[in-house]
């Protein structure tokens, strides 16, 4: 287990989506990540109001899906307790109508490494 200060250390950033590396939870940040049986996870886009666009964190995960770039994923696990789950890479992504949401909200499904090799 890792505290913030040392996630922040390596993710270099308060925002959850980082250059090398993003932040999962279990929804604390307003986001609804799940995750699936297999190690893998669906990650919803950055942004929390209007249509999400391909800017910002959003870029950096259209990049590393076309380039297949790994990214370091650290799980939230309670106050000051990360998890750091390795590496993962952007298998795909869906842009896609959220009726309850009103509103484009980019999918992105990360899956582990070791599984994607």
């Amino acid at each position: 287990m890792m505290t913030w200060k040392e996630v922040l250390v390596r993710h270099k950033t308060l925002r959850g989506i980082g250059p090398r590396s993003l932040l999962v939870d279990r929804g604390e940040s307003g986001y609804k990540n799940c995750f699936l049986p297999d190690g893998s996870i669906l990650y919803p886009g950055e942004g929390l109001s209007g249509n999400q666009q391909p800017t910002g964190g959003n870029r950096i995960l259209l990049l590393a899906l076309a380039a297949q770039t790994p990214l370091r994923v650290y799980l939230r696990e309670r106050t000051n307790c990360w998890r750091d789950c390795g590496w993962f890479l952007v298998a795909s992504v869906e842009y896609r109508w959220e009726e309850s949401e009103r509103r484009y909200v980019y999918w992105f499904r990360l899956v582990p490494l070791k599984a994607a090799t």
